[in-house]
């Protein structure tokens, strides 16, 4: 009877080999607790009962009083109890066949006596530990250093058992990520070069979109979605959630922050989504956003998100009356993190707890192992406002020039003095962007290298091509703002087109990266060109060079511009070289400057 039922069941299933084997063969008779029972005490008190009547027939009074009482208490009670304490379980599997007998024998009173106590008491189930007993009983197995050497547990597992029993008394805001701390973009951000940056940057997966307030939350953006995203074309973010990521999709669903972990979890489950917005209640705040009653699945005790139309700056109110905010985020992470108790960092993650910035990663994976964002070096000539070029880049650029610009073919031959003229001319990166359509051009490759000047574009070989005009999608643009554009070029290589029809230009240039957009002719057609694409060829050699064109950086790009007094001085550093013999750019440039 000391063995009870829970024990058994996990000697059965959990013991070693043999204990699993003796638990197998208590079982059936231990689960018929209140029989077993009845038939222990009533043979128990049968056999005390006969030791006392033969002991008084064997001797006298006082004798068989004292003989009675010692056989019955050391012989039934202390040396049974004391062996069956530290032997229990062989003792009751090598005795099981005894106790059936006694069962057979007895069954005509216990089991009336059973049935009657299994009515009045229920039936017996073992030991059952609540919550808080199990939580006291697991750091007794981790804390007590015999109670550890013989279970097994260290202290990681004494959490992880823990924080499944705890998790449940914490609520969304316990483990959340202030709405502060969330790293948000605007929907009207273009995905440009930079943008995608600073999200890799993030190290996050998933990314609150929000519409001109932090707290109009009207998408979830997936940093899987961006793989086919090309940062050249300048894709706003609000297109992107439209297709996936998108409140109506059911992605942007609302839980007060109140409630506890384990309904979270679930909610989790059910929604399908590893984001939820958290929100409170507030008496004060004005904010444009809103909540529906709307339940997500079965028992689901949460709300659904939506924003309000924003120019109405309407709040939304719960039923106390109060308005709702958005407070924070929290995500299927941070519900594991309370269950573990302890912060999961993984290879992209810059914090260990985002809430507290003084928890900076540091020594990923021990000292030996390199940095992972190191590799961004790969794209610093991407980023914004870098003026300067690699030598790889400034190699590519001599050799295209040279092979698919005729102005440049007799530099080619005094590579010093062309290098300098590359290095000393300026790049810049343009992010202006045109909402309006554009005008196809055909048989142009946009990776093919070519020029434009006037009314046509030719390619390298010089065959000329004719922009088709397509009806409806043909651009006809106001010239007026261009008219009231500063003359001057210098100031055109800081702010607005790259070149203006009708305003002389003194620069030609090259597209690095990124498209611009070229409007020529009457009806001002439209072309798109892409990297590696020339413009304003004639300026290096024209002067004035007064284009009949206009062209406008289209989202963002990168050009090199020469000038044409530039290109003038390395032409002349090089006839100088060439009378001269010789090949230093030093020479070249002091004889240039001399002239």
């Amino acid at each position: 009877m000391s063995l009870d039922m829970v024990s058994l069941e996990i000697l059965a299933e959990g013991g070693e080999e043999q204990e699993r084997e003796c638990a197998k063969k208590i079982l059936p008779i231990r689960a018929k607790g209140n029989l077993l029972l009845c038939t222990l005490l009533l043979g128990n008190t049968m056999v005390n009962a006969l030791i006392a009547i033969l002991m008084a027939d064997l001797t006298d009074g006082l004798v068989g009083l004292a003989l009675s009482t010692l056989s019955i208490v050391v012989l039934g009670e202390i040396v049974p109890q004391a062996a069956c304490s530290r032997y229990g379980l062989y003792i009751g599997a090598n005795t099981v066949w005894v106790v059936k007998i006694f069962i057979i024998i007895m069954y005509a009173v216990a089991w009336p006596i059973s049935v009657i106590l299994d009515l009045i008491l229920g039936r017996d189930i073992g030991q059952v530990y609540s919550a808080a007993e199990l939580h006291k009983l697991i750091r007794i197995h981790v804390e007590n250093p015999d109670a550890q050497e013989e279970s097994g547990l260290n202290k990681d597992d004494g959490n992880l058992l823990t924080g499944a029993l705890e998790y449940k008394d914490k609520t969304v805001a316990d483990v959340m990520t202030t709405i502060e701390k969330v790293f948000m973009l605007d929907s009207q951000t273009r995905l440009t070069f930079p943008v995608l940056m600073e999200i890799y940057k993030s190290g996050f997966t998933r990314i609150p979109i929000y519409e001109i307030d932090r707290q109009n939350i009207v998408g979830i953006l997936f940093t899987k979605d961006l793989i086919l995203i090309d940062p050249d074309d300048g894709v706003e973010i609000a297109a992107v959630i439209s297709f996936h990521g998108n409140r109506e999709g059911g992605f942007v669903r609302g839980v007060p922050d109140d409630t506890s972990l384990d309904k979270v979890f679930r909610e989790f489950k059910f929604s399908y989504l590893h984001l939820l917005v958290a929100y409170g209640e507030t008496a004060h705040a004005n904010h444009i956003c809103g909540m529906d009653d709307d339940r997500i699945g079965k028992d689901s005790p949460h709300l659904s998100f939506r924003t309000d139309h924003v120019s109405d700056y309407t709040t939304a109110h719960s039923l106390t009356g109060n308005r709702r905010v958005v407070t924070g985020v929290i995500t299927l992470e941070d519900v594991l993190e309370a269950v573990i108790k302890d912060e999961i960092v993984d290879e992209t993650d810059n914090f260990v707890d985002v809430n507290k910035t003084e928890t900076l990663v540091r020594g990923r994976g021990g000292s030996q192992r390199p940095d992972p964002t190191n590799f961004l070096t790969m794209f610093e000539h991407k980023i914004r406002n870098q003026t300067k070029l690699s030598d790889a880049e400034t190699a590519a650029i001599i050799a295209f020039l040279s092979l698919n610009v005729p102005e440049f073919k007799e530099l080619a031959r005094f590579g010093g003095v062309f290098k300098k003229l590359v290095n000393a001319s300026q790049v810049e990166e343009r992010d202006v962007s045109e909402d309006e359509e554009r005008v196809t051009v055909v048989g142009l490759s946009s990776v093919a290298p070519h020029r434009v000047e006037a009314n046509t574009i030719e390619n390298v070989s010089g065959r000329r091509l004719t922009l088709k005009e397509n009806g409806s999608m043909a651009a006809h643009r106001s010239q007026s703002s261009i008219e009231n554009v500063n003359k001057s070029n210098v100031d055109l290589l800081n702010s607005g087109p790259i070149f203006c029809k009708g305003q002389s230009s003194n620069y030609f240039v090259l597209i690095l990266q990124g498209k611009i957009l070229v409007h020529a002719g009457a009806d001002d057609f439209e072309s798109e060109l892409g990297p590696w694409c020339y413009i304003g060829q004639k300026a290096l050699t024209t002067e004035p060079f007064i284009p009949d064109f206009r062209a406008t950086p289209h989202g963002l790009c990168r050009l090199l511009f020469i000038r044409r007094d530039d290109y003038k001085a390395a032409m002349r550093a090089a006839q100088v070289e060439a009378m001269s013999g010789t090949r230093s750019v030093i020479g070249a440039t002091d004889a240039a400057i001399a002239i």
